[in-house]
């Protein structure tokens, strides 16, 4: 068990409408925070450092969470547990009605953003509530390229289009929650490392009630770079193997299972995925973007192959 300790700001509400939960493991959610600064009435904080042991971050985190107008817990764990494990530490610690997950390289879109999720949870008091997801405030360098672009054509979705595929088209970035239906539903501790966790959890909620998606974007400000990007891809195969064994007529529907299962009977798989991952990276800066996504994708679609049954 991970030994933990907890700074407080601010005095407690009795009973808060919402609490906002973000994890973080080495991510700076101080410029999240600032952005909600002045959060309205009946809105709580809860944040969880997952292990970080970085003084500087810590600090950091700190100072936004001492200007913030609302109260805020931060704990802090002496080790890493993983995504899925960080959430529900995090959900058994929210005094809110409703849960608001955003992740620590979040930023709201609007500073409406927290007004119009409380109005969610008053007038449409769904269990499960997803506001989507943009690239609005996110700075696209050359590093980060690839992934502005992967985002843009994979995550940004509008609300006509998510509507289309609920549960596949939540994340838990921008997630509402009702806290009761948490406790029926907690997050699978079983993925561990990069990926999928969320999705896992969205399909797994959408058997016991509808999915709302509403029109609350913030952006995804924490691109990564190419080499960033590869690492994760590769370290999600087994998480990617356990959603499609737990989800296995859902996961059929994800264009990277076909691919894989395509690439199983590949024998000259291990050289593809070197092929994908030097031309994804683009060393001589001449691959067309679109091509560079197709190559990550391939990539990625090679690694699941090595994990699925």
């Amino acid at each position: 068990m991970s030994r933990e300790r907890i700074i407080t700001f601010g005095p407690p509400i009795a009973a808060p409408q919402l609490s906002v939960l973000t994890p973080f493991h080495r991510d700076d959610p101080s410029a999240m925070l600032a952005r909600m600064a002045n959060a309205p009435a009946g809105v709580e904080f809860v944040l969880l450092d997952d292990g970080s042991a970085d003084i500087d971050l810590l600090a950091r985190v700190v100072k936004a969470a001492g200007a913030l107008s609302a109260p805020v817990r931060i704990i802090v764990r002496e080790r890493n547990e993983g995504r899925a494990a960080a959430r529900n530490h995090l959900i058994a610690d929210a005094r809110g009605q409703y849960v608001l997950f955003l992740d620590a390289d979040m930023l709201p879109d609007r500073p409406t953003f927290l007004l119009h999720w409380l109005s969610v949870t008053r007038c449409q008091q769904p269990d499960v509530a997803f506001g989507g997801l943009s690239l609005r405030h996110a700075q696209r360098t050359r590093g980060t390229a690839l992934h502005h672009n992967l985002f843009a054509a994979s995550d940004c979705r509008s609300l006509e289009v998510r509507e289309l595929a609920p549960a596949q088209s939540t994340a838990s970035a921008n997630l509402l929650v009702r806290r009761a239906f948490l406790d029926a539903h907690p997050f699978d501790d079983g993925f561990t490392g990069w990926g999928f966790e969320d999705t896992d959890w969205a399909l797994t909620a959408a058997r016991d009630t509808e999915i709302l998606h509403v029109d609350n974007p913030a952006t995804h400000a924490g691109l990564d770079n190419a080499a960033t990007l590869l690492r994760k891809s590769a370290e999600a195969g087994p998480n990617f193997a356990r959603l499609a064994a737990k989800h296995p007529r859902a996961a059929k529907r994800f264009a990277a299972h076909g691919t894989a299962r395509a690439l199983q009977l590949t024998p000259l798989r291990p050289h593809l995925a070197q092929a994908c991952a030097w031309l994804a990276r683009d060393p001589l800066g001449a691959a067309p973007m679109p091509l560079r996504r197709a190559a990550l994708k391939l990539y990625r679609a090679a690694h699941y192959a090595e994990h699925l049954a």
